[in-house]
């Protein structure tokens, strides 16, 4: 009985919330909801997200995501993406997400999730030839 009050307190309170962050909103804007998982579903808390105006003309900003995260921001067309770089021992692993195109509509949520996948090695795809014309080519004996 005890922890259904317990539980019945704690939505109250995420819906008090929930209530009060919508009503602060600015009269023009939206929420959009960012979640950033790996390949295998778990949150990447360290993930920059990063959010451009629609055409890419504009960097409008980056945040840390904290695995997810809310932002109000104002109506508009956008591209959201996520990118990260993790070094394990010698080597460098580069993930990214697909680009998330979304349109924040005055007082609307939008809910974006954004998965990192592996980015294949381009340098392992290069010839022989094309890295000896680059001048790589003597680095690699």
């Amino acid at each position: 009985m005890k922890m259904k009050k317990i539980f019945a307190i704690a939505g109250l309170t995420i819906t008090l919330s929930g209530l009060a962050a919508y009503a602060a909103q600015p009269e023009n804007s939206g929420t959009v909801n960012i979640t950033v998982l790996d390949e295998n579903g778990a949150l990447v808390p360290d993930a920059p997200v990063y959010i451009y105006g629609e055409q890419k003309t504009k960097f409008v900003g980056g945040k840390d995501v904290p695995g997810t995260t809310t932002l109000s921001m104002p109506a508009g067309h956008y591209r959201i993406s996520s990118a990260i770089v993790k070094k394990t021992g010698d080597y460098l692993d580069r993930f990214s997400s697909h680009e998330a195109h979304v349109e924040v509509m005055p007082g609307d949520n939008t809910v974006v999730v954004l998965t990192l996948r592996p980015i294949d090695d381009t340098v392992a795809s290069i010839g022989y030839a094309e890295l000896h014309k680059m001048g790589i080519a003597q680095n690699l004996n």
